[in-house]
């Protein structure tokens, strides 16, 4: 008797962790949709986005400030993310992905920050260190 309660809680604990386990769709797959489908881009753009860039000073290369704002659905653009003046690296850090956008000799260096929401991916934050 013993043994069938232990059983029945085991198979009652997978159970209850397969119903809150959430299962996150592949990232490969999300990232195809996103930089094709300019309706699909803005759903699954977190708003109001967080978009940080440099606010460059006399010399080209010396920086003064980091801006930080918010972009709003009103505000938004499509994204072009894969062309042929940049290619793109694409990390996993910390359960988020990362994509580097890194210009072909253009001076464009644009990291997207993706994250997990209910087991969907969305852009998080847009990061411009383009020179």
């Amino acid at each position: 008797m013993k043994i069938l309660k232990i059983a029945l809680a085991v198979a009652l604990l997978i159970s209850a962790t397969n119903v809150f386990a959430q299962k996150t769709e592949n990232f490969k797959t999300f990232w195809k949709s996103f930089v094709a489908d300019s309706v699909f881009q803005k759903e699954r753009t977190q708003f109001p986005l967080t978009f940080m860039y440099y606010q460059y000073g006399e010399i080209e290369e010396e920086h003064d400030d980091l801006i930080k704002e918010k972009i709003s659905a009103d505000d938004w653009w499509f994204l072009i993310l894969e062309d042929q003046y940049s290619k793109n690296k694409i990390k996993k850090e910390n359960g988020r992905y990362i994509v580097e956008q890194i210009g072909i000799e253009n001076g464009i260096y644009i990291k997207y920050t993706f994250e997990a929401i209910d087991g969907k991916w969305y852009l998080v934050m847009l990061f411009d260190q383009s020179i």
